[in-house]
């Protein structure tokens, strides 16, 4: 065979039975041409001989020929000599019956993929890439896997060399805690519970891509860490957070008060004396069981990736590289355009949401994107996905939208536009009835509203008011509320 000696021996090992074996899968059942009608002989077989039977199988298929039996292409074939004879030299009938009586048209598809496969090395080879070394291994892959595993390695390389992107643990480490304690870092800390908004989206759905957003000061990030990251976590899955805006430290200061509230309950360190260090004893003690806490809770589950620009390429393969690991959630802070000054803004941002999708379907994994709201619309008291800065169009990619504002004056209880919080009554058991209690906000305490504008999971349209205390950081949800339909 002439046309495979400019390959390794062992590269195109056996390939005249790959290729003879779904060449007459289609022989044997010629309606497998409709199926795979976009085939290219020319550049998927290697072999004449496989061309010219997939050649005379393919133009009695167009013929209309129902079957290729010997009648049919004896038929076929009369009218052509030097065809005919080509025919018969290359084993005739003989040759066909044989093959076919061998095949089973049950494995036309595996027979598929391993042409597909033994193309995809060869082409490799062709580019220079070493597949010999391994070629071993690379036969026992599907082509799906033979994909991912060079994809997988090019993320590797292109992530590692000048990209912009930087993976690293997301732990407490000592000299961070001391950076703290002497008053030369900064953080927010942060702690939520939802689960009212968690019934109505029905959680964190793998193979979807979900926006939180809020105007800036709302306390996004924070509530993603409390809300979605610790859930994660103590799922016992793993997490990417990708951020383009705050930096490693940040995300720390988030996590470990975090943990500290949530986990330890402890309370004893405000959001202030965080931030101006000098602690106490106690507050190192409890800082110091966080730690413990986290090494022994979360330790390699929760990966910071910092992105230094805005990258929408970047963001993907770090996703991809990360889904093959075992990281099946996502957090991306923030979503921007990559070009600001750009014309296009809106077609960028909804493309990116588009292939971001594309990756999160693709690996089967969730991404959770944070936005900002269009400042001009600050003043709006019922948030749709109409507030979203530069990209309303980006609702229809994704799964849910949740926006989030604070709770202004005029809307506290007995004012003008009193949001009128409400929550289910509860029986002796605990089980939800159908009565409503009606709520008083403490007018000395601070509220967030939370929207879902929209969920592929229950009905959207929702409304839910959380207290949030600066002082520690913590969130709790109060109720449902009804937030006037007009502006400010």
């Amino acid at each position: 065979m002439e046309e495979l000696k400019k390959y390794p021996e062992q590269l195109v090992h056996s390939r005249n039975i790959i290729e003879a074996s779904f060449v007459f899968c289609l022989w044997k059942n010629p309606e497998l041409f409709d199926d795979y009608s976009d085939f290219n002989p020319s550049t998927e077989l290697l072999l004449n001989d496989s061309k010219f039977y997939y050649s005379i199988g393919k133009q009695m298929k167009d013929l209309e020929y129902k079957s290729l039996d010997n009648a049919s292409v004896f038929a076929h074939l009369k009218d052509n000599q030097l065809l005919a004879e080509e025919f018969s030299l290359k084993g005739g009938f003989k040759t066909v019956d044989k093959m076919c009586k061998i095949l089973s048209l049950d494995n036309v598809e595996s027979y598929y993929d391993t042409l597909t496969k033994s193309n995809m090395l060869i082409n490799l080879y062709d580019k220079g890439f070493n597949v010999l070394s391994k070629l071993e291994k690379f036969k026992q892959m599907t082509t799906s896997q033979l994909y991912d595993y060079y994809e997988y390695q090019l993320d590797n390389v292109f992530l590692g060399r000048g990209s912009g992107v930087e993976i690293v643990d997301l732990d407490i480490p000592d000299d961070f805690v001391d950076r703290c304690n002497s008053g030369e870092e900064r953080g927010l800390s942060y702690h939520s519970t939802s689960p009212l908004m968690n019934y109505h989206t029905m959680g964190l759905h793998r193979s979807n891509v979900q926006i939180f957003a809020g105007f800036s000061g709302t306390g996004k990030s924070s509530y993603v860490v409390n809300s979605y990251v610790m859930a994660i976590l103590d799922a016992g899955e793993s997490i990417t957070i990708i951020a383009n805006e705050m930096n490693i430290d940040a995300w720390r200061h988030l996590f470990l008060a975090t943990v500290l509230s949530q986990k330890l309950n402890y309370f004893g360190l405000t959001r202030k004396k965080q931030k101006t260090g000098s602690y106490t004893d106690e507050q190192l003690a409890m800082i110091k069981e966080a730690q413990k806490y986290i090494t022994e809770n979360y330790k390699g589950r929760i990966k910071f990736v910092k992105i230094f620009d805005y990258s929408i390429d970047d963001v993907k393969r770090v996703i991809r590289k990360m889904a093959k690991r075992g990281f099946n959630y996502n957090i991306f802070d923030t979503f921007k355009s990559e070009d600001a000054s750009s014309s296009n803004v809106t077609g960028e941002l909804i493309e990116a949401s588009k292939q971001l999708l594309q990756v999160a379907e693709k690996e089967n994994v969730n991404i959770t994107i944070t936005m900002q709201l269009a400042i001009y619309m600050e003043n709006t008291r019922y948030l749709t996905s109409a507030t979203l800065s530069s990209a309303k169009a980006v609702k229809e990619v994704v799964s849910e939208v949740i926006l989030m504002r604070k709770l202004w004056d005029d809307e506290y209880s007995g004012q003008k536009y009193d949001v009128k919080p409400w929550r289910y009554i509860r029986d002796s058991n605990g089980k939800i009835t159908g009565s409503k209690e009606y709520l008083t906000l403490d007018p000395e305490k601070r509220y967030r509203i939370m929207f879902l504008d929209k969920t592929r999971n229950d009905d959207d349209d929702i409304c839910v008011i959380s207290r949030f205390d600066g002082a520690w950081n913590s969130w709790k949800e109060i109720g449902y509320c009804t937030p006037m339909h007009q502006n400010r």
